[in-house]
């Protein structure tokens, strides 16, 4: 069968590829404003379909070599303008001109995506509903984990345990059904215990995409309730033989200082990066005092070699995250007056070392393009029962418990050249994981599980109408080793599936489209799920696995209005999602003995899941803008007509902005205030408590100095401004009565090269 899988797909590679090329062809024009006619120097150009672009020169003009006859999408992009879209028809005859005047917006919306689909494309003709955080805006939005900075995206909310674990909700889905993506990698950490956090460098992210909505096409099983990337700075971003930047920073809440260094450079075909992150948090405070023993420390770093010529590009990276942290303990009281020692990490704690080595590659062969990416990582989680003096020490004591994830992925993409109207690409992935538990206590058995995949994903572009879909199989072995503490006999379990997804977007003027999505996706129940017996120190809940749990399958509609003018950007998304076999931890009502602790076993039910997600972003002058968002999510459990657990509520975020390019000796000069509208939850599970609403006010204020050679960057953010004393419904320790954070003031001045 896998001989007959590799025959046909190398067959039907052969075939695509052997179309005739025909001669190289000609792109060429300006680009200008289209208020002053003037050219804009540095603008992109994107011909989408092929990967291939280029800047304008000094004088606005480009050139383009394509690599046959055909009908090409070009994107324009430049900041402070409103990105166009062009089709252009190249025949033999010769070179073709394509001038294009970009239109001066002061609001920006997202270009261009590199996760809703196999390839980099335009906002406008994506199916699904996709966010896209990069530039200002991510740097102002950065916090304590790396997903801290989606906590006002329309659609993603945060389940938090404390301030140094947090977990990205995709419409109503976390966990194990939310992907999390480094660079084309899935993260692999033990992400199904509810107190795991991302293990990714919170600075790391140079920009993140969330894809709403099932995603198994591309990414496989957890995609089911969407995706997020985070994608670095790659080495070929730079393009002198050195440049860096460092970043000092500090939040009053916490009491956390931190340091970030960066650096890299190009020469002739090679390039380098790097960078390290120290910090260190303290335990957190509420209005009403200081919760004992939630504080953090985290080593990190990453180093990136790239080579580069006219046909392939390789990336080597290696990046290290390292963290210890405080878990606070329900016995102990909420609160302190007083912490003797607010940096101390007693027992309870954590510690987390995360390994990942990747190799990116990427082929140009004639018209066609194949990508590698493989990674190996290694996830290392260690839980202590015993205290802790000094920072990160060699442990004399084992910890209580220890789990080894170590996991090989690959995924080979061939992006085959356009036929007529047709882009497309066929991919093969797989990955090999092992579980292992190393410590006396034991949550999960030691497991071996292989996964394979084979995908088709095709577009068909129209003047007004692109019309994309696939087909994506997968296949699953698991083995399971005999562990006797928990009452597992030695076995081996297989799942297979198939997703796939049909979506359009129809673009009824240059400025306005409507999109519509249909997916199919998956997930394969994890090994706690499966076989776990024991206190479970995350959820505090005496969990019991089912053995004969089905995979989950999900049917997902979605729609998507987007209406970008030089004064404003408005989308508007409406979903339902579907999920046959939604597991879930069902309450026993009964207590288990020894540890005190409610008993849930893990069940399966039909869940519905819909709602919606609201942008406005408007210009109301050149210095003034206005950003509205909003979403709501409804859940159900079709079985009990009662929401799911950690449903989030419905909310509303507000904010007023005021920009300067100049003030005095700073320049891109930012003001914004604005409040979040958070509502009641009184549609809860039958073992949760409704939870009250409140309002948070933020403020954040940022510009640049010129100090020398060297330029300041300066960002100052102050979350719940007002100091407001407010319980999340998505926090970890509300069932123990914890307030969230209160007043947070985080400043950080970054330092950077000419």
């Amino acid at each position: 069968m896998k001989q007959s899988v590799r025959t046909g797909l190398l067959v039907l590679i052969l075939l695509v590829s052997g179309i005739s090329t025909g001669l190289a062809q000609v792109l060429e024009g300006r680009v200008t404003d289209a208020t002053t006619g003037a050219p804009l120097i540095g603008a992109n150009v994107l011909v989408l379909s092929v990967q291939t672009g280029t800047t304008t020169d000094a004088e606005g003009r480009y050139r383009l070599l394509l690599p046959r006859p055909g009908r090409y999408r070009v994107l324009f992009s430049f900041v402070g303008y409103q990105p166009e879209t062009r089709e252009v028809v190249l025949s033999e005859a010769g070179p073709v001109r394509l001038d294009v005047a970009l239109t001066p917006t002061s609001i920006e919306a997202p270009a261009v995506t590199i996760t809703a689909k196999a390839q980099a494309t335009d906002v406008l003709s994506t199916p699904q509903a996709v966010a896209v955080l990069e530039g200002d805006a991510l740097r102002l939005a950065r916090g304590m984990t790396a997903v801290d900075a989606l906590a006002q995206t329309p659609g993603v909310h945060l389940v938090h345990t404390g301030t140094g674990i947090a977990k990205p909700m995709i419409r109503g889905l976390t966990a194990q059904r939310v992907l999390v993506v480094q660079d084309g990698i899935r993260q692999e950490g033990q992400q199904w215990g509810d107190e795991h956090g991302v293990e990714i460098d919170a600075h790391a992210a140079e920009r993140i995409e969330v894809v709403k909505g099932p995603a198994s096409l591309l990414y496989g099983s957890d995609a089911l309730g969407g995706v997020v990337q985070l994608a670095t700075e790659g080495p070929f971003g730079y393009d002198r033989p050195l440049t860096g930047a460092v970043t000092f920073e500090g939040a009053s809440n916490t009491r956390m200082g931190g340091l970030h260094v960066e650096a890299g450079g190009r020469q002739g075909n090679w390039a380098y990066a790097g960078n390290l992150t120290f910090r260190q948090a303290g335990a957190y405070d509420t209005p009403r005092g200081t919760v004992p023993n939630t504080g953090l420390e985290e080593r990190n770093g990453m180093l990136q070699l790239g080579y580069e010529n006219h046909t392939a590009r390789w990336e080597l990276a290696y990046k290290r995250y390292r963290a210890r942290i405080g878990f606070f303990e329900p016995e102990e009281d909420e609160a302190t007056e007083e912490t003797p020692d607010r940096y101390r990490i007693g027992e309870p704690y954590q510690r987390v070392d995360h390994d990942l080595l990747q190799l990116r590659s990427r082929w140009r062969l004639g018209v066609d393009r194949l990508e590698m990416n493989v990674a190996w990582q290694q996830n290392r989680r260690r839980e202590f029962g015993h205290e802790e003096e000094t920072a990160m020490p060699h442990e004399e004591e084992g910890p209580s418990l220890y789990l080894r994830l170590s996991t090989l992925t690959s995924d080979l993409r061939f992006h085959h050249r356009p036929i007529g109207s047709l882009f497309g690409t066929i991919g093969l992935s797989g990955f090999f994981q092992r579980n292992e538990t190393l410590a006396e206590e034991v949550l999960i058995p030691d497991a071996r599980t292989w996964n394979g995949a084979v995908y088709v994903f095709e577009e068909l572009v129209l003047p007004r109408l692109t019309i994309s879909g696939g087909l994506r199989w997968d296949g699953r072995r698991l083995s399971v080793e005999a562990n006797e503490e928990l009452g597992v006999v030695a076995q081996t379990r297989t799942y297979s599936a198939f997703s796939g997804a049909v979506g359009l977007a129809w673009q009824v003027r240059s400025d306005l489209s409507l999109a519509f999505n249909v997916g199919r996706a998956w997930r394969a129940p994890t090994l706690n799920e499966l076989f776990s017996r024991g206190v479970h120190e995350g959820t505090s809940r005496f969990e019991v696995g089912t053995p004969t749990l089905q995979p989950e399958q999900s049917l997902s509609l979605d729609g998507t209005l987007r209406w970008l003018r030089p004064r404003w950007y408005l989308e508007l998304n409406a979903f339902v999602n579907r999920i046959d076999h939604f597991i879930f931890p069902r309450p026993t009502g009964q207590r288990d003995p020894d540890s005190g602790l409610f008993i849930y076993q893990y069940d399966q039910a039909q869940a519905l899941l819909w709602g919606g997600e609201l942008l406005l972003n408007l210009g109301v002058t050149e210095w003034l803008h206005l950003h509205v968002g909003g979403d709501v999510t409804y859940t159900e459990n079709r079985e009990t007509g009662q929401p799911l657990p950690f449903s989030p509520p419905p909310r509303l975020i507000t904010g007023i902005e005021v920009h300067r390019e100049r003030w005095g000796p700073a320049s891109e000069v930012m003001l914004r205030l604005g409040p979040t509208l958070v509502a009641d939850q009184r549609r809860v599970a039958p073992e949760e408590a409704p939870t009250e609403g409140y309002v948070l006010w933020n403020a954040a204020f940022s510009a640049r100095w010129p100090l020398g050679a060297w330029q300041l960057v300066t960002d100052l953010t102050v979350q719940n401004l007002l100091d407001r004393a407010y319980v999340s419904h998505l926090s970890r320790l509300r069932p123990y009565g914890v307030l969230d954070p209160g007043r947070n003031v985080q400043l950080r001045l970054t330092l950077q090269l000419p």
